[in-house]
């Protein structure tokens, strides 16, 4: 009988425990239902522009330097699994529309002193484009300035308006694909 009661009291304070939780998450304004997005940037929106300095030493005036093409902001890690389980996906569509007006400008949220670990795994998967390292982690300035909670983090911007056409999981797998062709046809037709 005591085993019993014992059982009771735990079943209850563990219902407890998760119903004060969950008021917890909803008194925070966000239901539970609600899945934050990878970024608080959205399609439509205008890209923040910024200015910064590459790995390789080069200055990236953004979206200025961008103009007739189409760019995925791609902001991941050399420790993120799913920023590597991408990069596949990311690498097929840089290779088919580069020739397209496709470019790509990576925005690195590694760790301090992590710069000579992502030069190495640039190298080795061939990513050709420029890299943005600042070592700040998730303070990074540039994923400070983009909101972006989690990685990968794609960000899609038309280079000639500024405007995002597509951000987060919205750009993941055959997402990027499904945004990016019918952008590029648009700008090829001009």
């Amino acid at each position: 009988m005591r085993v019993t009661k014992l059982a009771a009291y735990l079943g209850l304070g563990i219902t407890v425990m998760a119903f004060v939780g969950v008021g917890m998450f909803i008194a925070r304004g966000q239901s539970t239902a609600e899945v934050r997005p990878k970024c608080a940037v959205k399609a439509g929106e205008k890209a923040i522009a910024f200015e910064a300095v590459t790995v390789a030493g080069t200055t990236v005036r953004f979206p200025d330097d961008y103009k007739g093409k189409v760019v995925l902001l791609d902001f991941w890690a050399t420790w993120c699994e799913d920023c590597r389980a991408e990069l596949p996906n990311v690498m097929a569509a840089y290779q088919k529309y580069h020739a397209n007006g496709f470019e790509i400008v990576g925005v690195s949220l590694d760790k301090t002193n992590q710069s000579a670990t992502l030069q190495r795994f640039v190298q080795e998967h061939d990513m050709t484009w420029p890299e943005i390292y600042d070592g700040g982690y998730w303070e990074a300035a540039l994923a400070v300035k983009y909101g972006v909670r989690s990685t990968p983090c794609p960000v899609l911007v038309d280079g000639d308006t500024g405007i995002v056409l597509g951000s987060g999981s919205q750009v993941i797998g055959p997402g990027l694909t499904r945004l990016l062709e019918p952008a590029l046809v648009a700008k090829n037709k001009k």
